[in-house]
């Protein structure tokens, strides 16, 4: 294996093969080292084997989705390569999409395994060498590049691109080195947690509605001065273990970070006001007060749902023996039902690690380290993570390709 390369990539994933696409297209000598024994396992594995590649969103729309902070850093890589630009890419290279629910786009074929195969056959159409079985051991800075250090000898490279991930499916290989090696290099590592993971609950009532599904209802995370730290109106899924479902994992990185003190917040009719529910009950007991005050709630909601509100609000009557506590107290379970939630279900089931490497040391525009001049760091590695539909593919296409642009 000759030991030096113009640019060298470390982890063949989504952000890594785009990085070395572009740099080999360039004309630059590219090697692009993976230490599994094949390319882009969470690419076969995202979207349960389909692979929600990216989003419908744009613009601002497309940055808000990651925050504000994280928004402005990605502002020019997605506005470089916006969604649009990653579908034409992919149709380019023989992989037929289509647009399904919330936004996502899939391959028509529903195989991620043809995300992947594109991806692979552009890197060999370009001259990219992939070296599977190869893991990175040392990075070290020298006066003329970069020396690495992996099993099968040192490797030399003018350029470096870091794309090893973060630390979330530890069963596809991640174990988060690219942080070591990030720090060797002089950069910062905000600290990281589990983000897109389901959220464990102990609340028996909640553990009791397993296998319902609420696809109109809102959920949030407050802090512990009750504080809202995000929203999510998207499907729910109520679980043997808790919650999961594209809105409470959209939450899970909030709630690691708040380290314990979260508390997750449902509002069940979020298209109706709590005045508005009142005087549908008020009404409802004046014209059936014989009939039970489970019958009268929102029948948009599940049987099992509407008997356990009932009972949470101690409300099990009939409406005309509703009094006003009680009334209200069930107005207020169904707009404002909170339940304490200490921790996800941890890196085995997140889709995407939250923290990585700080924002403020690398250029935006290139995804050039400001720390340390030839190194990229790229994808997951950031401190960077969007919701659930293809905004964290997104966004490693996205730095991936400016990284391949510029080293």
């Amino acid at each position: 294996m000759q030991t030096h390369r113009e640019v060298l990539v470390v982890g063949a994933g989504a952000a890594g093969l785009m990085a070395a696409i572009h740099a080999a297209r360039r004309g630059r000598r590219t090697r692009l080292l993976e230490k599994n024994t094949r390319a882009g396992l969470k690419i076969l594995i995202s979207g349960g084997g389909r692979c929600n590649l990216t989003t419908t969103k744009v613009g601002a729309d497309l940055e808000a989705q990651y925050g504000s902070r994280r928004g402005r850093f990605l502002r020019h890589a997605l506005r470089a390569f916006p969604p649009p630009a990653l579908c034409a890419f992919f149709t380019a290279a023989g992989v037929a999409l289509q647009e399904e629910d919330l936004d996502k786009i899939f391959p028509v074929s529903q195989r991620a395994r043809d995300v992947l195969d594109a991806l692979l056959r552009l890197a060999a159409d370009s001259g990219v060498e992939i070296v599977h079985g190869a893991p990175v051991q040392q990075v070290q800075r020298q006066a003329n590049g970069f020396l690495v250090t992996t099993p099968r000898g040192p490797i030399g490279a003018d350029r470096l691109v870091l794309a090893t991930g973060g630390l979330s499916y530890p069963k596809t290989g991640a174990t988060g080195d690219g942080y070591g090696f990030a720090r060797s290099l002089g950069h910062t590592v905000t600290p990281t947690w589990p983000a897109l993971a389901p959220l464990l609950v102990t609340a028996p009532w909640l553990r009791a509605l397993q296998g319902i599904v609420l696809t109109g209802a809102a959920v949030a995370v407050l802090d512990g001065d009750g504080r809202e730290r995000q929203r999510r109106r998207r499907p729910i899924l109520f679980t043997h273990q808790g919650l999961s479902g594209p809105g409470p994992m959209d939450l899970a990185g909030d709630v690691e970070e708040l380290g314990g003190s979260a508390v997750v917040r449902f509002d069940l009719a979020p298209d109706t006001s709590a005045d508005e529910l009142e005087r549908g009950l008020l009404a409802a007991a004046a014209a059936h007060g014989a009939q039970r005050v489970v019958h009268a709630l929102p029948l948009l909601l599940p049987e099992r749902l509407r008997t356990t509100l009932v009972a949470l609000a101690q409300a099990d009557t009939t409406l005309a023996n509703l009094a006003r506590p009680a009334r209200r107290q069930l107005v207020a379970t169904i707009k404002d039902l909170r339940v304490p939630v200490a921790r996800s279900l941890g890196f085995a089931h997140a889709e995407v690690t939250r923290g990585g490497v700080a924002l403020d040391e690398i250029d935006p525009r290139t995804m050039q380290s400001r720390c340390c001049p030839g190194l990229y760091v790229v994808g997951e590695l950031l401190d960077v993570d969007g919701p659930i539909g293809g905004f964290n593919f997104q966004a490693a296409f996205a730095t991936g390709r400016l990284a391949g642009l510029d080293a």
